[in-house]
């Protein structure tokens, strides 16, 4: 074997040889060393140069100037249903239309036995939506536009409501004497939301859904709350608790669904007929997937108002209302 002196000598004759090599190729015939010594320095000794010598002989590499306008485009721009990259398809319209009708990774090809590397780029940055998603705090400017009453769970935070889930479920104790002091007695539905799993989910469609569920309950002659409730960290069992403090027939709760590598803003909304604390999971009945690419927000707030009025009406939700 060879110590660690022979080894470091041939890696150096090993880059001196390359460097050789390339500067001949680039049309300078002068050896490496033989360049007459600069004012002051010493005279070459013929010995093997040394490594610094031999990266300051390197030639230099052009470094294109800096471009402002250059950016690294959106990897997300595109959606799953736009994105094709296929070369030299059989039947490129009839994958493309097939396409159409799923978010799935269809089409994304490959590079070998691995996935292309803009495939790889985009799966990375949808899972880093879909994290952002989960831990972050639902924007301020919307719960102040949309004028909803603000609540906490007992989750201290994020963290706390991810690995702790019973504290979500229930309100703080000023909480509790939020809700009763702005409950509205005599009405008959009570509007909650809440970040749940996504705070992208409320941001990105709250503002549609309510003013439709809004309007919905209206024409159907159902009163409910001026002010929906906002829970933070709050999960879906929490209405049971709004729903005993507020006395109404139906509460809704739109919250963010867990979120995956392709729909990162997913609500859902849970309806129950008078609800109470602990309640058979049974008794609620879901709208899941509102979103742009799923059921649209807009027509989802009217869906909801239907449920609601079937509700008051069969004085039952869940499992029991699907059965009539």
């Amino acid at each position: 074997m060879l110590n660690e002196d022979a080894l470091r000598d041939s890696i150096r004759l090993l880059v001196s040889n390359v460097i050789q090599e390339e500067i001949a190729k680039s049309g300078s015939a002068a050896p490496i060393g033989s360049a007459a010594p600069a004012s002051g320095a010493a005279p070459s000794t013929g010995a093997t140069p040394t490594v610094g010598a031999v990266a300051e002989a390197l030639p230099a590499s052009p470094v294109p100037a800096a471009d402002s306008s250059e950016f690294v485009p959106d990897a997300t721009a595109l959606t799953m249903q736009e994105t094709f990259w296929v070369p030299n398809a059989h039947d490129e319209e009839g994958y493309r239309k097939m396409k159409r009708f799923t978010s799935g990774r269809l089409g994304i090809w490959r590079a070998g036995p691995r996935p292309l590397s803009r495939a790889y780029v985009r799966v990375k940055a949808d899972h880093a939506a879909a994290q952002n998603a989960v831990w972050s705090d639902v924007d301020e400017r919307v719960i102040e536009e949309l004028k909803m009453v603000k609540l906490e769970s007992r989750s201290d935070d994020k963290a706390e409501y991810l690995k702790n889930p019973p504290t979500g479920k229930r309100l703080s104790d000023a909480s509790i004497e939020v809700v009763k002091n702005n409950t509205q007695a005599g009405k008959q539905v009570q509007i909650v939301f809440s970040d749940g799993l996504s705070s992208s989910a409320i941001e990105r469609n709250a503002k549609d859904v309510l003013p439709a569920l809004e309007q919905g309950l209206k024409s159907l002659g159902i009163s409910y709350a001026d002010r929906p409730f906002f829970v933070k960290n709050g999960r879906v069992a929490s209405m049971e608790e709004i729903g005993e403090l507020t006395a109404v027939d139906v509460v809704i709760m739109l919250t963010g669904e867990r979120p995956g590598l392709n729909s990162q803003a997913s609500m859902g909304a849970y309806l129950a007929y008078k609800p109470t604390v602990g309640m058979e999971e049974s008794r609620r009945t879901v709208i899941s997937n509102i979103h742009a690419l799923g059921t649209p927000p807009v027509e989802a707030g009217a869906q909801i108002a239907e449920l609601a009025q079937s509700m008051i009406k069969h004085k039952m939700s869940g499992v029991d209302l699907k059965l009539v």
